[in-house]
Order: C-alpha cells, then structure tokens, then sequence
C-alpha cells in the first residue's frame, strides 16, 4: 500500500495555510464583485478542457418520464457546478453502492452532505452550493453568491430566502437542536446579522472582524438552508404557539409521527437526509415502502433528479443509481459481508486487512491519513481540571506525567497493540501534519522505569508497603481510569496495565455506555480516561481547536471542565492564545500564535499516547471507481464525504 506521508507534507501544508488568511493563492471569484478575500481558497471553479454544449440524464431518470429535461432542471448554464478535477475519469451511469450501517441517523448523511462550501483533496476550502463570495476590507461583512436556477429535490427553486430563513428563523430559534454554531459567532460573541440583498445573494455581518469565517463555516456548519417553501407554515404555527398545528402539518407532509417540536426539529431540520423531504444532496431517502426507514433493517437512497452538478462531458451527476443500506449489529459482520462482496465498502481495522486483500471479493484498500495526535485508543488522558485536590495537583505534575509516559515499553507495546502494524509512538502531531516536530513525537518515549520511580516521587508519591504509591499523607492512590464501552479501549488497558503495576501505579478501569460517559464529563467526575470521545488532535490548531483547548469542547476529560475562569499557568496561556488567534488578521502573526500554541503542547504534554496514529483503512470493491487514492479522513473533512461519491462510478 502506498506510503502517504510524502503527500500529506504537501497537502496539510496547504490546510496550515488556509487556516491563517494568507495569499497563498488568487481567490478572486471570476463571476462576481471582486474584492480582498481570504488566502487559498479558490473561491473560482476549476475550468474544462472544453466547452459543455449538451447535457443528458441516467437512463434511470428518463425511465420515470416524469421529470422533464434536464437542461430545464439544472442551473442557468454560467451556474452550473462541473466536477473536473485531475483525478476523475468520466463515468457510466448505473449501479448501485451497497454499505452496512450499525447506527443511520448520521452515518449516510456524510457521503452525500452539499454545503455552502466544501472542502477540497487538496485542504483548500473552494465553491459547493454557493458559487463564490465577497469580504470586506477588515471581515466584518461577508457576502455570498447562489447559483440562479438551481432547485430543490421537489423541483421547486433553492434561493436566498432558503438561507436567511434558516438562519432568522431555524437556528434563530433553536428548532433544530442546535442554533447558532461558533462559526456564526463573532470575537464578542454575538450572532452575524444575516440579510437577503437578492433572491441569489445574502450577507453575513459580524460586530468585530471575523477572519476565518469560510473556513469555520465548513467545518461547524457544513450546511446553512432548509426549503423554507416546504417548512415555513408550520413553522410560523408553531412559533405562534399552535405547537399540535404546526406539528400535524410537519407530520402530515412528511409521513412522521414527531409528538414533540424538539424531535422535529432535531429529525427534519438537523438530521434532514433521513427523512422524505426536499434536499439538494445527490441523493434522496427513497419513498418506496419497505426502503424508505432507518429504523428498518435496510433502506436505500435514490438519486435526485434536481441534482446541479455535472461532469466534464455534461452527464448530469450522480453517476450511481442509489446507496443501499442493510443493518447490522457489528463491524465483524462488515467484514464478512465485505469478503463475499455483499456490501462495496467499510472502514476496517488493521487486523482485517490481511484477511481481505486474501478474500474472494478482494477489495481494495486505500491508505486514508488520520490526523489525530498517537492512537486514539492509546492516548491517555488525566483530568487535568479534577476538584480532587490530589488528583489534581498530581495530574498537573509533568514530572507525574512524564513518568507515566516512560514506564510503559513503547516497542512491546506496539507489537502486542498491533502485531507490529503500527509503530511507538506519543501524542504528537504525525508527520506532514501541522504543529509535527521529531522532539515532540520522541519526547518522553524512552522506556525507563527506575527514573520513572524517581520522578513519582518527586511528584510526592511515596511507595507502600504492598509495593504500590500513596500519596505523601498516606491515603491510598487508585489511578481510576474510565471508557467507552463501544470504543474497546479495555483491549489495550490490558496491555498497558501490568506496566502501571510494574512501576508501582495501582488502577481500575471501568466502560460505560456513551450516554453515561458525556453524563460523568459533564459532571467533572472522570479521574482518567482511555480513548476519550473527543480525541487528542486536529488537523490544525488554526482550523479546529475543540478538542484541545479548554472550554471549547464539553466531550474533554483531560481538562475537565476547565475554561478561562478555572485555568492557571500554561493552561490558561493556551487560552488566551486561541482568543488571540481568532481575533488576529495577519498572516504572520497567526503563524507565530499557533507555533506558540504548539511550543505549549510539547512543553506540557498534557495528554499522553503510547502508539502513534495509523492510516484509516477503507475497503472498496474494485468495481467502484474514481474514488481518490489518497485523501485525509477526518470529521473536519466529513470522512469520506470529502471524496464527492457523485462522482464515483460503477464498472462491472
């Protein structure tokens, strides 16, 4: 399997510099206004090798006879979004891609999720559902262009009101479980001011300069419209205080049974792609009795045939008919069902790839880089905001930390972990990844218990008489170490206990469902956590920071439920530093501000990993093709949203 380190310097470089507004290429959107906006996104679509004179449909679509021609279904022709990259050969119509789910109300929604703007291969941030936007000369008014002519999966028109009403009225008013998201927010944080200025064009206007807007938009957003046309009445009746109206009305048209506007609004208005209502995805929940469920035990996603993209030769996207679902109870069973080709394709651990590269079907496995900083089920995080006085001075010791890390043999450990698959590693960012330095990656990975010893005790533990440390008073230390049940982190406790015990750590480790976990870091009770449900890292701390500054994220457990108010030292530092990176427009200083950020983390090493990160490993028939060989798997990037099945294609 290709190596893909090489190409990660290159393409995670691009995303450190989008991530800081420089000029790292001309953004100047060709079809509107032109003005200052921010540094390399290519606000500009990729041009054709030709010009498109014709456009056709899949035999699918002209079989129904019900939709009429295509041309009179896309955009206007100088609106029409083509998909030409490097990579992509065009395609056949026809097929169907077949997937197992264990859960469905987010996992189908990521591979055919259309936002305003979208992530590229590459990290650059480029034009999706919006063809372009304007910022003014310090960030405050950001004005965003629609494609006239394009139209929802109803065939009725998609248009600015589909966007300012979302946001004035949906997220408003929280209906969709949500409200406003950071990106909305500006430095004080108050809500943009969204305003209509034509049916095809809307402004976001924000108190104090908001730099990164574009880019936090696709990553806390990914989409900002729902079709008012189909929404607004019962939305209006239930705002107005006729809660059973409105909700008999949502109910009716979209052949639900809500009983409560919360869980409306959360279904149809958050997790929309579930349901039978208008979208601009490729795809569309089918209405075909026995196939249109996710609560069933299989259910399907047909195409749209409203769809506003096409390839280089005009054939209007998608190519593959449907995306088919069957329900299973495991990730075992995708395995199997991979091996006999009963399904085309499933993210799979190391452990399976030798058995299917060996299978019958034979799928072929593609290397997808993680960016997540050492594995996540070896990262070890110690609560660093516990109210235990302690554990809490205890944990925020680096000499305690330190000795953590280099009383476990990282060697061994890799080859029990991964049966030497995956190498020693720390939580550090990866090679090519942002923030990487080959100090941070080795720091504290040396395997020494007596200075481990050492350094116990000059965090003021002292050794017990049953060979275990207590604290200096004499009351006992138990490191209790917490999980969640669906993440098997027990797997790897296993390994690393007896080296905790070996240098003198007492500990419990205890799984609990996800439900009681989030409930426990809520209420700042988790001691030490295996494998956290938000995991250690990002792609770059000037993109997305939640999981690794304090109070951005309420799924943290290495600091607790620590924030500005609470932090200290270093910690608190860190703090300010994010504050300043948001508020900063110059490229330099930004720069300097995420590599102070950095210098933080190793200095600190404030969350332990024993394994460095491993590719995501994704099997996928070989009759699927123009899927990319190489690409960032990653929630930032929507996972394999990021590789536009649209354009993916069948060839038996």
């Amino acid at each position: 399997m290709k190596n893909l380190k090489k190409w990660m310097a290159g393409a995670l470089a691009l995303t450190l510099c989008f991530g800081t507004l420089a000029g790292c290429a001309d953004t100047t959107d060709k079809a509107t206004p032109t003005t200052t906006v921010e540094a390399t996104q290519d606000t500009t679509e990729k041009p054709t090798t030709g010009k498109i004179t014709a456009y056709s449909e899949a035999p699918f679509i002209t079989k129904l006879g019900t939709y009429g021609k295509v041309e009179d279904r896309l955009p206007d022709p100088e609106d029409i979004m083509i998909e030409a990259d490097d990579y992509l050969k065009i395609g056949t119509y026809g097929g169907e891609l077949k997937r197992a789910a264990t859960s469905s109300s987010w996992f189908p929604g990521k591979i055919i999720e259309e936002g305003l703007f979208r992530f590229n291969l590459d990290g650059s941030v480029g034009p999706n559902v919006a063809k372009g936007y304007d910022v003014n000369e310090d960030s405050t008014v950001y004005t965003i262009y629609l494609r006239k002519g394009m139209k929802w999966s109803d065939g009725e028109p998609f248009t600015a009101d589909d966007c300012v009403w979302f946001y004035n009225v949906v997220l408003a008013n929280k209906l969709d479980s949500k409200g406003y998201r950071k990106c909305h927010l500006d430095g004080n944080g108050n809500p943009a001011v969204v305003e209509k200025v034509d049916d095809y064009t809307f402004t976001f206007t924000f108190g104090v300069p908001k730099y990164n807007f574009i880019q936090a938009h696709c990553v806390d957003m990914k989409w900002a419209y729902a079709p008012k046309h189909y929404f607004e009445s019962a939305v209006d009746k239930i705002l107005a205080g006729n809660k059973d109206e409105g909700l008999a009305e949502i109910n009716e048209k979209a052949g639900t049974d809500f009983v409560d506007v919360g869980t409306m609004g959360s279904k149809l208005l958050y997790n929309f792609w579930n349901y039978h209502i208008p979208t601009l995805n490729p795809y569309v929940i089918s209405n075909e009795a026995g196939k249109n469920s996710i609560e069933g035990d299989y259910f399907e996603f047909v195409r749209n045939p409203y769809y506003w993209k096409v390839d280089a030769v005009g054939q209007q996207l998608p190519y593959i008919d449907k995306i088919t679902y069957a329900k299973v109870s495991s990730d075992d069973q995708k395995v199997l069902l991979l091996m006999d080709g009963t399904i085309d394709m499933s993210l799979v651990g190391i452990a399976d790839v030798p058995t299917l590269l060996e299978s019958d079907a034979g799928p072929r496995i593609y290397e997808w880089t993680d960016v997540n900083w050492g594995d996540v089920k070896t990262q070890v995080m110690f609560n660093l905001g516990i109210e235990d006085p302690h554990l809490n001075e205890l944990f925020n010791n680096p000499d305690f930390r330190q000795a953590m890390s280099i009383c476990v043999d990282r060697e061994e450990v890799a080859q029990l972990y991964s049966n030497g698959w995956q190498k020693p590693g720390q939580c550090a960012p990866g090679e090519g990844v942002p923030g990487h330095r080959d100090s941070w990656s080795k720091k504290w990975t040396e395997y020494d218990v007596d200075k481990a010893k050492s350094l116990f005790e000059s965090a003021g533990l002292v050794m017990g008489k049953d060979g275990f440390y207590d604290f200096a008073d004499g009351t006992d230390f138990v490191l209790n170490i917490m999980s969640v049940s669906s993440y098997k982190a027990g797997e790897f406790y296993k390994i690393l206990e007896p080296y905790y015990r070996a240098a003198g750590i007492k500990c419990t480790f205890k799984d609990i469902d996800r439900t009681n976990f989030d409930n426990e870091v809520r209420s700042n009770s988790i001691e030490c956590c295996l494998h956290s449900c938000s995991p250690f890292g990002t792609v770059s701390v000037g993109l997305r920071s939640n999981s690794i500054v304090p109070g951005l994220d309420t799924n943290n457990v290495w600091c607790g439920t620590m924030d500005k108010s609470t932090a200290t030292g270093d910690l608190l530092k860190l703090i300010e530093l994010h504050e300043q990176l948001k508020e900063s427009g110059d490229e330099e200083e930004r720069n300097a501000i995420m590599e102070q950020m950095y210098d933080l983390y190793e200095k600190n090493m404030w969350v332990l990993a024993y394994v460095e990160t491993a590719p995501s490993y994704n099997a996928i028939n070989k009759r699927v093709k123009n899927v990319p060989e190489t690409m960032i798997n990653n929630d930032v990037y929507r996972n394999e949203g990021v590789a536009h099945v649209q354009c993916w294609y069948i060839e038996e």
